[in-house]
């Protein structure tokens, strides 16, 4: 009896949209009942995932692929393996030098020169897709961007008033003594703990440069200094925790001067 292994691949949006990962495996379920093919394993990504190595489950089976040499790879379409040109032809080459053969449950077998063209063309329509749909999002954003319109939420330290982004007093504030505490030699955890955040969220606010650039993201007011900014960058690099390998400043008035 034939052996395969099982490829499913679905990102967050395909999901809520009923497009499950058990839904392509039901369609393979019975691709290999009804040619009597036994499946052996299944492998199954959830995400978008654009570099290979992003992809676990994915590389995991190519591993294995090397070790157990089932007879086929099966995916319910070419685009579950990669939208990506390059990317699929070289899965599919990789699958071929181990005696290995990809087959999907959707698309006619690629046996001879005319239907190895078309899933060829088919690969690189499921790319045009993909870059399609990223230049939209991209013009998007940048017809908001032109408008000073945001289509995130503001960053810390601003609020929205109707379509403009308008710093807030009260965490504004914050954001200054944040940045002063750092350069001044506090420990992120001690900040984070003051002003009721993660560590993670600390560090984001230090490294955000919404803070000192006013044209990015759209137009707005910048409010702190450019100089506390590039101290706390430098900080950031030599240390990934606290700042230790040099005195903190001495003075309140030093403090003061970025406020």
């Amino acid at each position: 009896m034939k052996r395969a292994f099982a490829y499913a691949r679905v990102s967050t949006g395909e999901q809520a949209k009923g497009f499950s990962l058990e839904a392509q495996f039901g369609e393979i379920e019975c691709f290999c009942s009804e040619r009597g093919i036994e499946l052996i394993d299944r492998y199954s990504d959830s995400m978008s995932g654009m570099k290979l190595t992003e992809r676990l489950a994915l590389m995991e089976m190519l591993q294995r692929v090397e070790d157990t040499r089932p007879d086929f790879v099966i995916a319910t379409e070419s685009d579950r393996i990669s939208r990506d040109t390059l990317q699929f032809g070289w899965i599919n080459t990789h699958l071929s030098m181990h005696g290995v053969k990809l087959l999907l449950v959707n698309e006619r077998p690629a046996d001879g020169p005319a239907e190895k063209a078309f899933q060829k063309i088919r690969v690189v329509f499921s790319e045009f897709e993909t870059d399609l749909r990223q230049w939209r999002i991209d013009r998007g954003r940048a017809l908001a961007r032109a408008e000073n319109r945001f289509m995130n939420r503001p960053p810390f330290g601003y609020t929205m008033n109707g379509k403009d982004i308008i710093p807030d007093p009260q965490k504004m504030s914050v954001v200054k003594k944040v940045f002063a505490d750092y350069c001044a030699g506090a420990p992120i955890k001690r900040m984070a703990r003051e002003i009721g955040k993660s560590p993670s969220a600390v560090r984001y606010i230090l490294k955000n440069k919404f803070y000192v650039d006013s044209e990015l993201n759209g137009k707005h007011e910048q409010f702190l200094k450019i100089k506390l900014f590039q101290w706390a960058q430098e900080r950031l690099r030599k240390s990934k925790q606290v700042f230790q390998e040099q005195p903190p400043l001495s003075g309140g008035d030093k403090n003061e001067r970025f406020l």
